[in-house]
């Protein structure tokens, strides 16, 4: 029955994408999977609060969509150094027929980076959970893109009651990475991933990594979004401090998970190395592993209509614990 499902799925897919032609900002000298696009407004129209937490702590949230919905909630997480208008495709989607929740990470976005000092992973996760008790939601579903990703795999070993699923899209679980390097048997590139252009004739072999630093651009920037924007460069060093150190995950860590995971990756994602996907997939138990075609890192942005389908997909799918139903 899954495998009709999903089969009726990608042809509804192929069938509404099919014509739709470029994007108004499509440029044939850049493949998709270097395409930076822009975040966007979330359907009710970037209404949030702030929650004051006991540590000093503002988080700037939101919470709409189909508030009656008898689905679990979704909790979606942006990726480092960035805001919650990163999903608004995910979010506006979800909307629909789901509760979504979604959090400014704190000192990102229009959370202010003030009343602590540094960046850290588990914080995070606490700050999660401590939105979730001051919504009063027993449990979600985590949909989360690189830095939330991690942040909802800390949560799934750490709260495990309180997390029913984890979408973990571009994440990591160990901050070196550990590149593979040549003989990697997935590809032989230093980042495991196709990392091809025009310049490689859109083929891969033994090739320098090229890692790409994130570029906002926009309205949804944290110098305009923050209200504290004189602190935005402190907080990009205070990340890029974090990035440096942390996750430093191993298989003991990931085992703690007893919910369901897909543990998702771009094809040409050279900013997160492939082996980390890997790692995921093989070291939590039961994983499903989804590699997404021809899209890099910014895979929610750069190709939503194919990313929503398949979240949507895994947060309907029916499971006996941590198996799907067949």
């Amino acid at each position: 029955m899954r495998t009709v499902d999903l089969a009726i799925g990608l042809l509804w897919l192929s069938s509404t994408t099919a014509a739709s032609g470029p994007s108004s900002e499509y440029n044939a000298s850049l493949p998709r999977w270097e395409w930076q696009p822009n975040p966007g407004p979330l359907a009710n129209g970037d209404q949030g609060q702030y929650l004051n937490l006991s540590s000093g702590v503002d988080l700037w949230y939101t919470d709409f969509g189909n508030l009656q919905s008898n689905k679990t909630p979704v909790l979606l997480l942006h990726g480092g150094m960035g805001n919650s208008n990163q999903m608004f495709n995910q979010a506006n989607y979800l909307a629909q027929t789901r509760r979504v929740i979604l959090q400014d990470t704190r000192g990102q976005g229009r959370s202010p980076y003030t009343n602590f000092t540094t960046f850290h992973y588990d914080d995070f996760a606490r700050d999660a959970l401590a939105l979730l008790d001051h919504l009063k939601i027993p449990k979600v579903a985590v949909v989360g893109w690189s830095d939330g990703a991690i942040t909802g795999l800390n949560m799934a070993m750490n709260f495990t009651s309180r997390i029913e699923r984890v979408f973990a899209h571009g994440a990591n679980v160990q901050a070196n990475q550990s590149i593979p390097g040549v003989n990697d048997p997935i590809i032989n590139s230093d980042s495991g991933s196709l990392d091809s252009d025009f310049k490689s004739n859109g083929t891969t072999f033994s090739v320098a990594g090229r890692l790409r630093k994130r570029v906002a651009g926009g309205e949804y920037t944290c110098q305009s979004l923050s209200p504290l924007p004189e602190r935005c460069n402190d907080m990009e060093q205070g990340v890029s401090k974090m990035w440096a150190t942390e996750p430093t995950w191993g298989p003991e860590a990931l085992v703690k998970i007893k919910c369901p995971v897909w543990s998702v990756d771009g094809d040409h994602d050279v900013e997160v190395q492939r082996n980390q996907a890997d790692s995921i997939a093989a070291w939590i138990p039961f994983a499903g592993q989804l590699v997404l075609p021809q899209v890099g890192h910014m895979a929610l942005l750069q190709d939503p209509t194919f990313f929503n389908f398949a979240m949507g997909y895994f947060l309907d799918m029916e499971y006996d614990g941590l198996l799907p139903y067949y």
